[in-house]
């Protein structure tokens, strides 16, 4: 199921990255693309992490390559634009996860 859930979350987030949206002017909520390409990449380092016995370096570098790729495609495609803040938020993304799960395992070793 795991896995599952991770093919489908990486073929919309691939889906919505490249999707052309019309812009609307200035967002409301400052850097919120931002924020959902950190949510986004936390939740591919979450079912990544369930689907895949992936060390957090591996899971680190494959993500971070499908960022950049990401990146590299959008620049590409008429409207659309890189940015390599959107990559550091995508890789923040990922080490925010797995910086959970380091301390959530840290948290319990020392609970015995």
């Amino acid at each position: 199921m795991a896995r599952i859930a991770f093919i489908l979350l990486l073929i919309g987030a691939t889906i919505a990255f490249f999707w052309q949206v019309p812009s609307t002017g200035a967002s409301r909520i400052p850097y919120i693309d931002k924020y959902v390409h950190f949510g986004v990449f936390f939740l591919l380092s979450f079912t990544l992490h369930q689907a895949f016995a992936l060390s957090a370096r591996a899971s680190f570098l494959w993500l971070g390559l499908y960022g950049l790729f990401i990146e590299v495609a959008q620049s590409y495609i008429p409207g659309r634009g890189s940015d390599v803040y959107d990559w550091l938020a995508d890789s923040a993304g990922v080490l925010g996860y797995f910086a959970i799960v380091f301390l959530v395992q840290k948290y319990k070793k020392n609970a015995n």
